[in-house]
């Protein structure tokens, strides 16, 4: 009888595990990692804008949430909670599907994310072969501290050899990284590097801290037009600041 006694109980047990993975719900964040625990966890870069506050803490335009996909990378996710204190607690957060568009030729990929009031906490994450990516919770500040926009603050020195850009933080100086694009007049990415200091010469990497350029030796062609992109965030990866500026390679 015991014997019959503990196959029964096994059996119990399997049923039951079976019915805990029917019933896991993959728009939620925490069931679907579960759904995804046979994957290695990995992290992933991703952070969020929103340029213009409206009335009565409503936004007007739609907040941009960024992230970069790493080759091979699929089954792009954006999860969202409401409540600020629930960070970190990802049973509170529910998947949005919202429309995705590629940047700079898809080396980016950009969420557009509609009217809200207050904030938001958001999380985002992909696949690749054998590992769940999960990015740092991203704080959501589009009403009460809209992305400054102003290509003022940076100034642009073009050399025979080298172009240095040297920005100023904007009117909300909370900022821990500043990523820099530099694009071509295709919107084709040329180079993508991270740096603490307000300062980086195209292409030295003495000072960048994160390097995700494709090319390991990007090139700048004499003539030719390019676009710079700043985005200064701060540690809840929100972008207090964005900068657009043309220049001319010599």
């Amino acid at each position: 009888m015991d014997k019959y006694f503990i196959i029964a109980i096994c059996f119990l047990l399997m049923s039951c595990q079976e019915d805990m993975k029917i019933t896991l719900d993959e728009n939620v964040l925490s069931d679907y990692i579960q759904l995804n625990e046979d994957r290695e966890t990995d992290f992933l870069i991703a952070c969020a804008a929103g340029k213009q506050g409206g009335m009565h803490g409503i936004v007007k335009e739609p907040t941009a949430i960024y992230f970069y996909p790493v080759e091979g990378a699929t089954e792009f996710k954006y999860y969202e909670v409401d409540n600020i204190s629930d960070s970190l607690n990802f049973s509170k957060y529910r998947f949005l599907d919202l429309d995705l568009s590629p940047l700079f030729n898809g080396y980016l990929q950009r969420w557009n994310r509609e009217s809200f009031e207050g904030e938001r906490m958001a999380i985002v994450t992909y696949l690749t072969e054998g590992n769940l990516h999960i990015s740092d919770p991203i704080r959501i500040k589009t009403n009460p501290k809209p992305t400054e926009v102003n290509s003022d603050l940076v100034a642009i020195d073009v050399q025979d050899d080298s172009v240095t850009f040297e920005w100023q933080d904007g009117a909300i100086d909370e900022n821990v990284i500043y990523f820099q694009v530099i694009s071509d007049d295709q919107g084709n990415l040329v180079s993508g590097t991270y740096t603490y200091e307000k300062q980086w010469t195209f292409y030295d990497t003495s000072n960048v801290v994160l390097n995700i350029t494709l090319d390991p030796n990007p090139e700048l062609v004499s003539g030719n037009d390019y676009n710079f992109t700043m985005m200064a965030v701060s540690e809840d990866n929100w972008v207090n600041l964005l900068i657009q500026s043309s220049f001319v390679a010599e």
